[in-house]
């Protein structure tokens, strides 16, 4: 394919979230090299976390782009009404650098496995590099939630989904049950 026909990523966009099953979410995505091609796929991205999905991350390759994008952004809501709140971050490129040592369980969810919440072990703490939109390339440490959530995204980006790092099945709820017996609200 010459560079004339060849697909930008913004072809690629998927009006549904990409679930579980679809074998596009086990292909790892590709590095971005054209930040204003990708600039309008980042605000359609923020746009659905923030107004649609109302989570904590997207990763691209989420709604069907094969490059290697995510946004995270910490809120309280409905299923993780404690979780602290985190400045939006939008990573182009994002590569963990190093883990701590130190794991910690926590109940995680995701949009490509809907209705559904696990005990997943992460690292306490990482360091990142990315690149924001503006070109500037960053190496930051990121612990507890929102260190977290960029796990979950990178392993997207990577091809793996959450439920591949389930240590106990026995602590696999449907969402429901999680808000009724973890956190012990009333549906």
């Amino acid at each position: 394919m010459n560079s004339a026909t060849q697909k930008k990523f913004a072809d690629y966009i998927r009006d549904e979230v990409v679930t579980i099953g679809d074998p596009f979410l086990s292909e790892a995505t590709r590095q971005v090299t054209n930040l204003e091609e990708v600039a309008p796929l980042c605000d359609l991205m923020v746009k659905k976390l923030r107004e649609e999905l109302k989570g904590a991350g997207l990763a691209a390759n989420q709604i069907g782009v094969p490059a290697r994008i995510l946004v995270a952004e910490l809120r309280k809501n409905e299923l993780f009404p404690t979780r602290p709140e985190s400045p939006l971050y939008i990573m182009i490129n994002p590569e963990i650098l190093s883990y701590s040592d130190e794991m910690i369980d926590d109940w995680e969810g995701c949009f490509s496995i809907p209705n559904m919440v696990a005990l997943i072990p992460r690292h306490k703490s990482i360091v990142v590099k990315y690149i924001t939109l503006d070109g500037v390339e960053h190496k930051e440490t990121f612990s507890e939630h929102i260190a977290r959530t960029i796990q979950h995204e990178v392993d997207h980006l990577d091809g793996i989904l959450y439920f591949e790092r389930i240590k106990d099945l026995s602590k696999i709820v449907t969402r429901d049950n999680f808000m009724k017996y973890v956190l012990k609200k009333d549906l």
